[in-house]
């Protein structure tokens, strides 16, 4: 059993290709397609992805072959006095189209100390040796490469960039973007320049989604400055990104406000018929008072949260630039908060309860009565 899963596990398998409107491509085998969604198994665990957020399906082909594996580039050891001889035969194969042949040459060069090598010459090397492992299809060994280079070049800037295109191939582990195979160093850098750019404005929006405490004026004000420092790191990939696209962030904490009060106003509304039904037995005795501040505490802190966050929107979109997301959204704020204050209150005719000379009464009132906290 055990050679036989090893079997399957080393075998090269067909595989579907989703591709999403973010760009996103997903690899694996699809168990369902439906005009609802297409749930693809993958070799981290199955997904299910929305139809509507599909931009295309690549199905395997059952007469498909695997993918040849790259040819094995071997260094071709380089005499010190004859580098500049080695050189010109790796350039000569370059343009014969002898990529793998080229690429040991060039493998060798790189191997020589500073002396032999000059650092003009290291880096056009390393350069050209991207170029023949994309020529022949070795993501990793452009990847190597890259990183490299990289190491070589003086500016900062210039080493996240080529890090970055470095990290891109060995996570994407292809070197085919958007169904073009990348052949040249430069489009190498350009599409991984892209591909970190739209990283980086997806992290910004994931940190805007998952801020906290929003609710309070500063910190919702830290939130949208922490999403938007993370999106300005695209800038060193695309100039000019983060202004492209600085709306993006900032509306996700918004859109984290709205979800959070959505959250709040269902909480409550299954809540507030317990605190309502107890209402009155909660004052019978130290205990049940008890109880029932546990369960309004929670209660009567969501509530005052989400209406405090929703209250700060119009200040917060004002000040980032954004009123127009604020009037798209603002009969959905004004109806969130028109339940929230309603949350504040018992239904009317609650049967309450209020203190007199013999102990606690009944007290059932016509007009909104707050729930509060029990004292004791």
């Amino acid at each position: 059993m055990a050679l036989a899963l090893l079997a399957v596990a080393g075998a090269p398998a067909l595989a579907d290709r989703v591709v999403t409107k973010a760009n996103e491509t997903f690899t694996g085998t699809i168990v369902e397609d439906t005009p609802e969604k297409i749930v693809l198994r993958t070799l981290s665990g199955t997904m299910t992805i929305p139809r509507d957020s599909v931009k295309s399906v690549e199905k395997a082909s059952e007469e498909a072959k695997p993918a040849a594996a790259p040819p094995q580039v071997v260094a071709v050891p380089v005499d010190p006095a004859k580098a500049a001889q080695a050189f010109q035969s790796a350039k000569a194969a370059i343009v014969a189209g002898e990529w793998a042949k080229a690429a040991g040459l060039l493998e060798g060069l790189l191997a020589l100390d500073e002396r032999s090598l000059s650092a003009d010459d290291r880096l056009g090397a390393t350069g050209a040796l991207v170029t023949c492992y994309l020529q022949i299809k070795d993501a990793q060994g452009a990847a190597k490469s890259l990183s490299r280079r990289a190491a070589l070049v003086p500016d900062a800037n210039d080493k996240r960039r080529l890090l970055a295109a470095a990290e891109v191939l060995r996570t994407a582990g292809t070197v085919e973007f958007d169904g073009k195979a990348l052949t040249r160093y430069d489009e190498v850098v350009e599409a991984a320049m892209t591909w970190k750019a739209r990283d980086c404005l997806k992290s910004a929006i994931d940190l805007a989604a998952k801020a906290k405490n929003l609710n309070e004026a500063a910190q919702l004000e830290r939130g949208a400055a922490g999403a938007l420092k993370k999106l300005s790191e695209a800038d060193v990939f695309v100039p000019g990104f983060s202004a492209a696209h600085r709306k993006e962030p900032l509306t996700a904490i918004v859109n984290n406000i709205l979800t959070a009060a959505r959250q709040t106003v269902e909480y409550c509304d299954k809540e507030r018929p317990e605190l309502t039904r107890t209402a009155y037995s909660s004052v019978s005795s130290k205990a049940a008072a008890k109880a029932w501040n546990d369960r309004a505490t929670p209660y009567l802190g969501r509530r005052q949260a989400a209406e405090e966050a929703l209250k700060n929107l119009p200040t917060f979109t004002s000040k980032f630039e954004i009123a127009d997301v604020y009037k798209a959204n603002e009969d959905a704020i004004k109806d969130l908060l028109a339940k929230l204050d309603d949350f504040q209150y018992y239904p009317p005719g609650t049967v309450t309860a209020y203190s007199g000379w013999y102990g606690y009464s009944p007290y059932r009132s016509t007009e909104r009565v707050k729930i509060q906290l029990r004292r004791f």
